[in-house]
């Protein structure tokens, strides 16, 4: 069986782009860049190689594929962030103009004051909800493999067990 392993990265390389900085908020419609990201890893390898391969297949390219885009974003915001480049205040900035006056007064105090933080590495790691996001970047990387599995047919069935 054919490496997916260059298809997986290239897969990986879209999801992170797609989901670094400004371009991340493309994932507000249902994680569209994860999606295209996943369909372009399955497109590859299907194309590459020639193959049609079952809808599981798919979901383990897409998923891989989202899980390295993941880690691939990780860094790329994180370096953006320290040389200025905060996407993330202007998430923050546009949820307390809208919702602010809903808010209690100490939780509007906390969200500016960890707006004027300055990032670190310890801190943007710690961010509780990153490994939330992990789990469902995979869960729609797999959807976007299965989906491009269904749509990239391409010849020869690939063999049943077939490894990675």
């Amino acid at each position: 069986m054919p490496s997916k392993n260059q298809s997986i990265l290239l897969g990986g390389l879209v999801v992170g782009l797609l989901s670094t900085s400004y371009l991340g908020l493309i994932n507000m419609l249902c994680c569209a860049g994860v999606l295209i990201g996943a369909v372009v890893a399955v497109w590859h390898y299907t194309s590459t190689y020639e193959l049609t391969i079952p809808a599981g297949e798919g979901a383990t390219i897409g998923a891989l594929a989202a899980l390295i885009g993941g880690l691939i974003s990780l860094v790329l915001n994180f370096v953006l962030m320290k040389i200025g480049i905060r996407h993330d205040l202007v998430i923050s900035q546009f949820m307390l103009e809208r919702f602010g006056e809903g808010m209690p007064p100490e939780q509007y105090e906390q969200i500016r004051e960890q707006m004027s933080q300055p990032v670190t590495l310890g801190s943007y790691l710690k961010q509780a909800w990153y490994g939330a996001v992990l789990i469902v970047t995979a869960i729609f990387g797999a959807i976007g493999g299965v989906l491009g599995a269904v749509l990239f047919k391409k010849g020869g069935e690939a063999p049943e067990g077939a490894a990675m």
